[in-house]
C-alpha cells in the first residue's frame, strides 16, 4: 500500500491526511507555484455527472495526463463487497 495511502490503514486518519497537506505547503512556499488536486468522493460518487467534472478540467487547462486519469477514474468503476461468502 502506498504511504501516502490515509484511509483503511492503522495509525493514519484524515487529520494526518491534512497535517500533511499542511507540511508540504509549508516546505513549498519559496517555490513559485503551489498545486493540490483533492477529490472526495465519499457519498457524492453516485450523483456526481462525470461529463461536467471532466468539462471544468479541461476548461480549468489541465495537464492531459491528469485528465486521462481522472476520465480512466470515472469510467466503469464496480464496487464488491463480500460478507459471510455472500
Amino acid at each position: 500500500m502506498n504511504e501516502n495511502q490515509f484511509r483503511f490503514r492503522p495509525q493514519k486518519s484524515t487529520i494526518d491526511a491534512a497535517m500533511a497537506v499542511k507540511e508540504f505547503v509549508q516546505d513549498s512556499l519559496a517555490e513559485d507555484v503551489i498545486a493540490l488536486v483533492s477529490l472526495d468522493v465519499q457519498g457524492a460518487f453516485e450523483a456526481a455527472w462525470w461529463p461536467a467534472i471532466l468539462k471544468e478540467i479541461r476548461d480549468w487547462g489541465s495537464p492531459k495526463n491528469l485528465y486521462k486519469l481522472t476520465k480512466s477514474y470515472f469510467t466503469h468503476r464496480t464496487a464488491i463487497f463480500a460478507t459471510n461468502s455472500i
